[in-house]
């Protein structure tokens, strides 16, 4: 509608409501960039969704500009990506290698069920709060530069909820939750999702509001023909359309100009677009300077109050515990009473405590009264019971299927328990259980009892298969450890194990052997994954004796470690260095508890296990590449020494071996082909799916 120059006053309140759309919703910003050009005087501002965050930003004081910089170097990857990276994690957590692909919560009737959405939202709210924290001692909202309200739905009830106080990152964070894409959001006691189900344009809460001309930025996509319906990310678009498309028809009768940028062929979810997206929305409102110019200008640019930079709590509590008690989940966090904080540190502290994994989320509220700080940690637990799955394949190995059941502070307070079954190739069957005693660090105690089989194959001198044996070995581990931050876990250890070969194909004459000694581990790990590091260091070492007579057939001493270091250089590119090391010092071979060297991961120039040793060494040195995201590629060099005697000169079994290795990390585990050329240019391929490797290498004896 085209308004009447001559109609409108200087006193007049002007409105604006800002839709609903995703991603799409980022157009507001560059609707804002003209308002702001034409310095229009902007009086109260409802906002859906993402409406609601643009809005709520703008009304904080913020210009269209900074808020446009804010979205434009935030990293929308790392937002919605809730999976803490392995570097983050503490070393009390890196006892155990990645041992599941998904997980399942499990009720208290210990029943599989599907969680409330993708993702929690726990990384969401609190960049939400970095870009509200200025305004965290407002509670009312109409005490903002510009009068705001904000728009969600309560689950409950069906009701459209219209928050005109409270803290602004949770309200913003309750009228984003998308169904089944964002859990949603608990404020009061009430369950609150999209705000846009009831009201995805809020014109009516505008004109409640008092605005005399309402401007309606609609972004909201109309329903796509069913030639378009070809992808998930564009049902559930369509889905969610449905029961907004009836409330925007009415909301637009409501308002004095429409603003709607043409983004139809845009999904809600496409953040990697949003430069082009505000773009849009820019275009979109210069096609309506005739209007905007008439109306009323800005007297004067209003300033928040903002809170100071650096604030010193006099009380700090928790809401939301279930299971963790309150000083716990402090002790979590590392934020204290009358100690002062940047908003940076106190960000930091709670990401810390996310990375602990105890919580779905957890994010702060400031609560400013009588000129007191007050500082509220509001958190959600992970569930304590969880049943992952994992499948993998690898050259020697068709498929395994893993099924891990996972208790955490379910037996006793500080606990985890795992219970690994693994099917296939190789039948295994884990139980790992540790009491902690401390947080970041602290002793721990740990019992380890095991059954596993497996299938072992003699090779000929041409790398074929000519025998194979099944090894069944039973036994159990148990220590006293300690384990210190993010620097290193050391445990001494009992074990005793059995093992019995027995004929599979072939000649051969069945056999048992059994042992049983005491022994150290140490472990070190700052790798940023696990599969495919680009940058940390990783070593493992296990030095173990046992006497022959004591409940042990032979004595022996078995030395076993493992290094890996990459450098980064730049943000493509690393050098690895690993090196392996097995010894039985001056013992003659072991018939029953070699090494087993090659494979992927080991030599390659052998295949996985196709010789073994009582000594052994590896070195191995590779250019690593990342060229895009989640594809690697190794180039390396690596040179192999076997003896009978532990001598650190070269020994007359000297191996040599060049090889090339592509990976990609896929959403159920990593993929990896290789081949490998040995210095008798013969050629050996690899294939390796899923988690190929021990999780419970640091566990075992």
């Amino acid at each position: 509608m085209i308004l009447a120059a001559a109609s409108l006053k200087s006193e007049e309140k002007i409105g604006l409501a800002l839709s609903g759309g995703g991603s799409r919703g980022l157009a507001h910003i560059g609707i804002l960039k003209v308002i702001d050009e034409l310095d229009i005087k902007i009086d109260y501002i409802a906002g859906t969704s993402m409406g609601a965050v643009i809005g709520g930003l703008y009304a904080m004081g913020y210009s269209a500009i900074e808020i446009e910089e804010m979205i434009l170097n935030n990293d929308f990857d790392k937002i919605f990506d809730e999976v803490v990276s392995r570097e983050d994690l503490y070393i009390g957590q890196k006892r155990w290698m990645p041992y599941a692909n998904y997980y399942f919560d499990l009720d208290d009737k210990f029943r599989p069920g599907l969680p409330e959405a993708l993702f929690s939202g726990s990384n969401l709210i609190n960049t939400l709060f970095d870009y509200t924290y200025s305004a965290s001692k407002i509670n009312d909202f109409s005490k903002l530069p510009i009068e705001y309200k904000c728009v969600a739905t309560n689950i409950r009830t069906g009701k459209m909820k219209v928050f005109d106080s409270g803290n602004l990152h949770e309200v913003m964070r309750a009228s984003m939750s998308a169904p089944s894409i964002l859990q949603p959001m608990k404020i009061d006691g009430e369950l609150y999702i999209d705000g846009g189900i009831r009201a995805n344009l809020p014109s009516e809460v505008v004109q409640k509001m008092g605005a005399d001309i309402i401007i309606g930025l609609q972004l909201s996509s109309d329903l796509r023909p069913k030639e378009n319906l070809n992808n998930l990310i564009k049902v559930l678009d369509q889905t969610i359309n449905f029961s907004m498309t009836d409330n925007v028809n009415k909301s637009v009768e409501l308002c004095d100009i429409i603003i709607k940028p043409e983004l139809i062929e845009l999904s809600n979810y496409n953040f990697n677009s949003r430069k082009r997206i505000i773009n849009q929305g820019e275009l979109e409102a210069s096609k309506h300077l005739e209007e905007l110019r008439m109306l009323p200008k800005r007297s004067e640019n209003k300033i928040i109050d903002a809170s100071p930079n650096n604030l010193s709590f006099t009380k700090i509590s928790v809401i939301g515990n279930e299971h963790l008690s309150n000083a716990k989940i402090k002790e979590y966090v590392g934020l204290t009473k009358d100690t002062s904080y940047s908003k940076r540190e106190i960000i930091k502290a709670i990401r810390g405590a996310y990375n602990s994994q105890y919580f779905k989320y957890i994010y702060p509220v400031i609560n400013y009264k009588n000129e007191k700080y007050e500082l509220i940690i509001k958190v959600k637990e992970e569930n304590r019971k969880r049943l992952g799955f994992a499948i993998s394949s690898s050259t020697d190995q068709k498929v395994n299927v893993g099924i891990t059941l996972e208790l955490n502070n379910f037996i006793q307070h500080n606990s985890k328990l795992l219970v690994n079954l693994q099917i296939g190739e190789k039948n295994e069957l884990n139980t790992d259980y540790v009491k902690n005693f401390g947080k970041h660090w602290g002793i721990y105690f740990r019992t380890f009892p095991y059954v596993k089989e497996q299938r072992l194959y003699s090779y000929g001198e041409d790398h074929t298969k000519t025998n194979s044996v099944y090894s069944l070995e039973y036994g159990a581990t148990t220590g006293i450890g300690f384990y210190a931050r993010k620097s290193i876990a050391a445990e001494l250890y009992g074990y005793t194990y059995r093992t019995r070969l027995y004929k599979h194909i072939g000649e051969f004459e069945n056999s048992e052997f059994y042992s049983s000694g005491l022994g150290i581990k140490l472990y070190h790990e700052s790798l940023n994954d696990y599969v495919f590091p680009m940058r940390g260091v990783q070593f493992l070492a296990k030095l173990s004796t046992a006497r022959e007579g004591v409940y042990s057939e032979l004595g022996n001493k078995k030395f076993y470690s493992k290094l890996r270091m990459l450098m980064p250089f730049g943000n493509i590119f690393s050098i690895k260095y690993q090196f392996e090391y097995g010894s039985y010092f001056d013992s003659k071979e072991e018939e029953f508890d070699p090494f087993y060297i090659g494979g992927i991961d080991s030599f390659m120039g052998l295949y996985p296990a196709e010789k073994s040793a009582a000594i052994y060494k590896i070195n191995t040195l590779a250019m690593r590449f990342n060229p895009l995201k989640n594809i690697f590629c190794d180039v390396q060099l690596n040179v192999l020494q076997l003896g009978d005697i532990d001598y650190w000169t070269p020994e007359d079994d000297f191996f040599k071996a060049v090889g090339i290795k592509l990976g990609y990390n896929t959403f159920l585990g990593s993929l990896r082909i290789g081949a490998a050329i040995d210095e008798d240019k013969e050629d050996h391929y690899y294939f390796s799916f899923g988690y190929f490797f021990d999780p419970f290498e640091f566990s075992r004896r």
